[in-house]
This record gives C-alpha cells, sequence and structure tokens, in this order.
C-alpha cells in the first residue's frame, strides 16, 4: 500500500500550485494525508487469540487488497462499451447508472466514516491549522479511496473502449470518471453539511444512517427512470427528451457520447454541459463551506446522552419469549441494543437493509409499464418476496463486527460455558428486531396487491427466511458476534452473496413446486416448521 500512498500523493505534488492559491498550506495538507494514508495500512487490531492471528498482523490495507474483486464486477460493464456502437445513450446511460450506484453504494457505507471521522481532531485542531486545511485533506482522503475503486470497476470497460472506439473516446471516459468521483464526493458531503448544520448528538448520527438508507434507495429506483427515457421503437433504441432527464446524472454523462460519436442535438448539448458545470459548481460551493463543515463536525465528538439508558421492557418480554436461559435472554437484550444503537453498524448494514426491502418492487417496474395493476394481482409475481431474504446473509456476515471490539473481553470473564448463548441471542434478536418487522411490511403490501389468497405463501417465505437465519450463521459467522474490528472486514466474504442469490433462486423453485401437488403446500409448511425447529435447537448447543 505505501507504494499506492507515494504514487497518489506525487500525483497530487503536481496539483500543488492550484491548491495554494486556494488559500491551503500545501505542505500540511500532504503531512495530514500521508499520516493519514499511513495509518491506513497499520494492522487490524486483534481482539481473540486465535490461530488466525498472524493473518490480521499484515501490514496492509485490506481494501486495496481487495481491489481485484471489483475489477472482476466490473467486467459487467464491459457488453455496454461493446453495445454502443451506434446508438451511444442508452447504453452508456446504463453503463453510468450501475458505475454511480456501485461507487455511491460504497461512498455512503464505507467511506462516510472517513469524511465524518472526528478521532484527530484532538491532535489537529489544537494546532495552528486552517479549518479549510483539515477538511479539504479529509475530503481528498476520501477522494483517493474513490478514484481506487472507480479504477478497479472501471478498468475493463475502459480497456475495451480504448480498443473499440479510439483514443478519444477513452479520454471522455477518463474525464466523466473524475467528474463522476467530483459529483459524488462532493454533493454526499453537502448534504451531511445541511445534517451537521441542524441536528446535533445522536439524533444527528441516526439521522445521517437514515439519509444514507434513503440514498441507497433513490438510486435503486434511478435505474428504472434512466431505462424509461427510452422507448423501444421497430426493436431500435429511441431516445425521447423530456426536463426531467436534467434530474438523471447517468443521463448526463452519457449525453458526450451521443453528442460527439452519434446525432448531436441541443437538448444533449445541454446535458453534456450540465454533466461538467454541476461537479465544478459543486466543488466551488463546498470549498466556501468546508470551515462551516469542520465546525460542525465537532457536535459528532459529543458523548451521546442517552447512553446509559435502560433497556425496554419490550425487549425483556420478547427474550423471555424466544430464548430458553437466562443467558440467552441477556444476550439477547444485548444483541437487540447493538443492532439498534451501533452507530458503525447502522452505518454498514442500514443501506443494505433498505434496499433488500425494495428488492422486490424493482421486479414490477418493467411489468407495470405493459401490464396494469390489477392485471399483477392476478398473476404469480408474488414469488420475488424471496428477493429480500438477501438482507440474512448480508446481516449475519456484519454480525461478527462491532464498533468497540475490545469489549468483547467481557465474555471471556464471563461464567459462559460456551459462546452458544450469544449466538443464538444474537441471531434471534436479529430474526425478531430486523428480519420479522422488516419482513411483516412487504407481507402486508404484498397482501394488499395479490389479496388474501397468497397468504399460504407469504408464510412459506417467511419460514423459508426463519430456517435461513442459522444455516446461514453456520456457514458464514465463524467468529462470535461483536468479536471483530470492523476494519478487519474480509471482502472475500462478498462471494457468500453471489452463492445466496443461487440458494434463495433453489427455494424459490420448491416454493413453486410445493404449489403444484395437492396439499403440497401444507406438506412444505410442516418441513419447514420441523427444519425450524432442528436448525434453532441443535446447530448452537
Amino acid at each position: 500500500m505505501q507504494g499506492t500512498e507515494f504514487r497518489m500523493l506525487k500525483l497530487l505534488d503536481r496539483f500543488q500550485g492550484i491548491i495554494s492559491r486556494m488559500g491551503v498550506n500545501y505542505e500540511t495538507l500532504r503531512r495530514i494525508l500521508h499520516v493519514k494514508l499511513l495509518m491506513d495500512s497499520r494492522r487490524v487490531p486483534v481482539i481473540l487469540a486465535s490461530s488466525k492471528r498472524h493473518k490480521e498482523e499484515q501490514d496492509k490495507n485490506l481494501f486495496v487488497s481487495s481491489l481485484w474483486m471489483y475489477g472482476l464486477i466490473g467486467l459487467v460493464l464491459t457488453p455496454f462499451v461493446f453495445w454502443s456502437d451506434p446508438e451511444y445513450l442508452m447504453p452508456m446511460s446504463i453503463l453510468s447508472a450501475i458505475l454511480m450506484f456501485l461507487i455511491m453504494t460504497s461512498m455512503i457505507s464505507d467511506f462516510s466514516s472517513v469524511l465524518l471521522d472526528v478521532r484527530d481532531r484532538s491532535i489537529l485542531m489544537t494546532k495552528p491549522i486552517d479549518g479549510r486545511t483539515v477538511g479539504l485533506a479529509r475530503s481528498i482522503h476520501a477522494g483517493i479511496y474513490l478514484l481506487l475503486l472507480t479504477g478497479a470497476l472501471s478498468a475493463g470497460s475502459l480497456v475495451v473502449g480504448l480498443i473499440k472506439h479510439g483514443i478519444l473516446f477513452f479520454l471522455i471516459y477518463v474525464i466523466e470518471l473524475i467528474l463522476m468521483n467530483m459529483l459524488i464526493l462532493v454533493s454526499t458531503s453537502l448534504i451531511y453539511l445541511v445534517l451537521l448544520k441542524y441536528w446535533d448528538g445522536e439524533k444527528l448520527k441516526d439521522l445521517i444512517n437514515y439519509v444514507q438508507i434513503g440514498l441507497s434507495a433513490t438510486l435503486a429506483i434511478g435505474y428504472q427512470f434512466v431505462i424509461r427515457s427510452f422507448d423501444l421503437i421497430d426493436f431500435k433504441l429511441v431516445f425521447t427528451p423530456a426536463w426531467w432527464q436534467i434530474l438523471l446524472p447517468p443521463v448526463w454523462y452519457a449525453a458526450p457520447y451521443e453528442w460527439l460519436f452519434g446525432e448531436g442535438s441541443g437538448w444533449l448539448t445541454v446535458l453534456s454541459l450540465i454533466a461538467v458545470l454541476v461537479p465544478i459548481l459543486l466543488i466551488t460551493v463546498y470549498f466556501r463551506f468546508i470551515p462551516s463543515f469542520e465546525q460542525h463536525l465537532e457536535k459528532l465528538a459529543h458523548n451521546e446522552a442517552g447512553k446509559g439508558r435502560e433497556r425496554g421492557r419490550f425487549d425483556r418480554f420478547v427474550a423471555r419469549l424466544v430464548c430458553q436461559s437466562q443467558q440467552e435472554q441477556a444476550c439477547f437484550r444485548l444483541s437487540a441494543s447493538m443492532l439498534k444503537n451501533e452507530r458503525e453498524f447502522k452505518l454498514k448494514v442500514y443501506p443494505t437493509l433498505g434496499l433488500s426491502v425494495l428488492l422486490p418492487y424493482l421486479f414490477f417496474f418493467s411489468m407495470i409499464r405493459t401490464t396494469s395493476l390489477s392485471e399483477i394481482g392476478t398473476s404469480s409475481s408474488y414469488y420475488v418476496l424471496h428477493g429480500m431474504l438477501v438482507m440474512i446473509v448480508t446481516v449475519v456476515m456484519m454480525l461478527k463486527f462491532s464498533g468497540k471490539p475490545k469489549a468483547f473481553w467481557l465474555f471471556g470473564s464471563a461464567p459462559l460455558t460456551s459462546m452458544a448463548p450469544l449466538f443464538r441471542g444474537a441471531l434471534k434478536a436479529f430474526g425478531v428486531k430486523m428480519f420479522v418487522p422488516l419482513f411483516s411490511i412487504n407481507a402486508i403490501v404484498f397482501l394488499l396487491v395479490f389479496g388474501i389468497r397468497i397468504l399460504p405463501d407469504i408464510l412459506v417465505i417467511l419460514l423459508t427466511g426463519l430456517l435461513l437465519i442459522p444455516l446461514t450463521a453456520k456457514a458464514v459467522l465463524r467468529q462470535p458476534p461483536f468479536s471483530q474490528s470492523f476494519s478487519a472486514t474480509q471482502q472475500k466474504d462478498g462471494w457468500w452473496v453471489l452463492l445466496f442469490f443461487f440458494v434463495i433462486g433453489g427455494l424459490g423453485g420448491l416454493h413453486y413446486a410445493s404449489s403444484l401437488v395437492p396439499y403440497g403446500m401444507v406438506a412444505y409448511m410442516v418441513v419447514l416448521c420441523i427444519a425450524n425447529g432442528l436448525a434453532w435447537t441443535k446447530l448452537y448447543k
């Protein structure tokens, strides 16, 4: 990583004159960035004594070492570059939408902690350092990782674009990637600035999480509006100009290709200019308000007033219903509190929860265009509700992490004969406090759309999800809950999510097959109930 650090800093040196003219002390800025990047590559703190300790003590940056995986994911973009001739607007709009979605979700889930990091304020702000310098260093720090992520995601499509369309296409692509990163980084920072100005303490931290969930949901739904900018007429994609396309950044970044290589028009010129001017305008505004951002950021350093508040009676009541021993009940209440109040956990997991809730509805957007809602209600499209089960593997993988993992020594000193009560308590807390409430919301909506006839199917999907929680934990939850630092996140665990899609598809097929046999659905529900009883009682003894 250190070689990467110094290359990034040497690249930054080329802009020293511009940065200095902005009123920033460049030498101080460079030193701050050097230390931040160096600290990123320090070893991960080790909480549990295990045979795998040496793997976590390596002096490397786990994000940089996982960029190859993002490169593989980015290969899905290459077909759109092949497809973009002679029609550039549609494929490049979809490519930009996918790329912005991947970058933005990484920004709000992984790099928001970089933008909102207040740990260095006690050192830096006591020195004669301008707030603008500290704020710009923080933004550049996050920007470096965004550029590395973007480079890995777009590497394959950049090579294909250079070979197929030439150097001009390649240069436009590179410039637009830079503008895209500027837009994402600065717009996120400005949203946080507004939140920091009007809220403080724990309310602010919760509100930031909710905004992140909203951003993820907006990005997911935005795909559909990008596709609706086009009509398929006689198997030819026809772009239909509309005023609301000004609100769609993916269309902005696709417009220059059609303007230069396809059929240019005045509307495409406007969209191309917006793609350049909006990021520049936003970064100018943000630079003006960097001192205010640093001033308001101090609110995040305040201790939460309600930190020691007593856990609710409802959690105690539920714990007595679903847990067997008092030890398991205590672990349930602790886990429920962690899932609700652990800020860094919410930062990583809640956006994914929001997407998984919306995922089943995304399948309906393409149907609504040609099918009425009443026709959908009589179809068998309710099977897409299986899609929200993807939240299970995502959350279960994250249960082993905590913002304060050193507190795990308490479990070692407690009179526990094993970690089984902690595993069962954490999994049941996730099932009762997260999965069942979110599933119930979607179940009610689906019952309103499809009618009471799908109630048995709803119960089958619910039982399937409850069964998958302990089974998934047995496969992916190798360390006790809340025992690992978030900085130890293993990107290779992402392969489990891909595998889980195939598992969900297979279980959905069993669900459908049971509906074809007389009394098959009832028999399948009985099997699922028995399997749930065995999984929850036998897997963690």
